[in-house]
């Protein structure tokens, strides 16, 4: 072929990129760009609502589902046993899900020390987190459902925070997650920029534009009775906490962000494990898409159905950014052989308006290591690559996969 038919070939293909690239992914970048500055602003204006007096508080169940969780169990339940919360108003639900290593013997050691603190045997089990609460949630007492996860260590102060904004109009209120085994390497230090991001964006900076959160995994309480009302959690869903908050959402509640709400917990310390946990979580967001598109016009204003579209989509939105804005450099430059400053600077966006959006979160989340702000220029050519390969595993997964427990392996206690 000849030179100049292969240029003009090179040169068509990068025209229908940057026209992609401008009428899809640079706005949405803008978008998640003003989310970030939002999410500043609802953080630094936040104010604690008041906690009710102890004896008006509303009991609580706290739920906890757990398979093979023996390296990790007890020092979750020294948390929750810990909580500022009057004792007299709180159960605490371990749900084990057919453990087979010390995670009953070690539940039933703490149990034995805290009445308030229940051992339950799920009968029928192994179908995954959605079932276990589900099975749970008959047994609750409480007027108040709030769920951990396994390997969770709520400060003493996150449940009372956390309930103190629930209302009629505010079934569902979530906290901060944050990343306890941060410093053990790179990967973990990605991780922890990564969900300090996505709090800032995803959840504060939602709350300040739409007035609603997300549901995480965890660190979230939820009214029964509403809970009930929806028909609980969907035991056929990968992400579980997804797919519940679009029900919510759907049904003209909001769900409250309490950035002073916090929880710690562990990642994945190797690439393996976190490339299969996320890949899990993909496939989850397939589910989700194909069970809810069709319902988006239920979702009260365009903005906000708008923004839950690119939260069900964000994984493979991230990695078409990634392809565009890879694709596009390399094309630019095998073309004419160099980058002009001005190419570049456009060719830089997607990276520029990501490594913003991820000093913002080490910002608001006080991340003061030199560790993280070094490694955070590095972050989209490693880390964020990877996301390529997850999206498309995903797409595999959410077509086969089935509904049971993937457990992410635990390395500390």
């Amino acid at each position: 072929m000849p030179l100049n038919t292969a240029a003009e070939i090179v040169i068509s293909i990068l025209y229908i990129i940057w026209i992609f690239a401008g009428v899809v992914i640079y706005p949405i970048f803008l978008y998640y760009l003003t989310l970030t500055f939002t999410g500043l602003r609802y953080n630094s204006r936040f104010i604690q609502p008041p906690i009710p007096p102890d004896d008006e508080l509303p009991f609580v169940t706290i739920m906890i589902p757990a398979r093979n969780e023996g390296m990790v169990i007890r020092e979750t339940l020294l948390a929750m046993a810990n909580l500022d919360y009057p004792k007299d108003r709180l159960e605490v639900l371990l749900l084990d899900d057919g453990s087979t290593d010390d995670t009953l013997e070690r539940a039933r050691e703490v149990a034995s020390e805290y009445p308030f603190i229940r051992v339950v045997s799920v009968e029928g089990g192994g179908r995954g987190k959605s079932y276990v609460l589900n099975y749970g949630l008959k047994l609750a007492k409480g007027e108040v459902i709030a769920v951990y996860d396994a390997d969770n260590r709520p400060e003493p102060d996150a449940l009372k925070r956390l309930v103190s904004m629930l209302d009629d109009e505010t079934p569902a209120v979530t906290g901060k997650v944050r990343t306890i085994n941060w410093k053990k390497n790179i990967l973990t230090r990605f991780i922890c920029m990564e969900y300090l991001y996505f709090q800032l964006a995803g959840q504060s900076g939602k709350s300040r534009l739409y007035g609603t959160a997300i549901l995480p995994g965890t660190n979230f309480v939820i009214r029964k009775d509403f809970l009930e009302v929806v028909g609980g959690w969907d035991e056929r869903a990968m992400a579980e906490d997804l797919e519940l908050s679009f029900r919510v959402i759907a049904e003209g509640k909001r769900i409250a962000y309490n950035p002073l709400a916090v929880t710690w917990e562990q990642e994945p310390e190797s690439w393996r494990v976190w490339f299969r946990q996320r890949v899990r979580w993909a496939a989850g967001n397939v589910y989700t898409v194909a069970t809810h598109i069709k319902h988006l016009g239920e979702i009260p204003g365009w903005g906000l159905r708008i923004d839950l579209l690119l939260t069900l989509m964000i994984y493979y939105l991230l990695a078409i950014a990634v392809i565009v804005a890879d694709v596009a450099f390399v094309a630019l430059f095998l073309t004419f052989g160099n980058i002009t400053w001005f190419t570049g600077l456009i060719l830089s966006f997607v990276y520029l308006a990501f490594l913003l959006e991820i000093f913002a979160g080490l910002y608001d989340g006080r991340i003061k290591s030199l560790s993280c702000w070094l490694l955070a220029p590095f972050m989209y050519y490693t880390y964020s690559q990877i996301w390529v390969f997850i999206s498309l595993a995903g797409l595999w997964e959410g077509r086969k996969a089935k509904k049971v427990w993937y457990k992410t392996p635990r390395t500390m206690g």
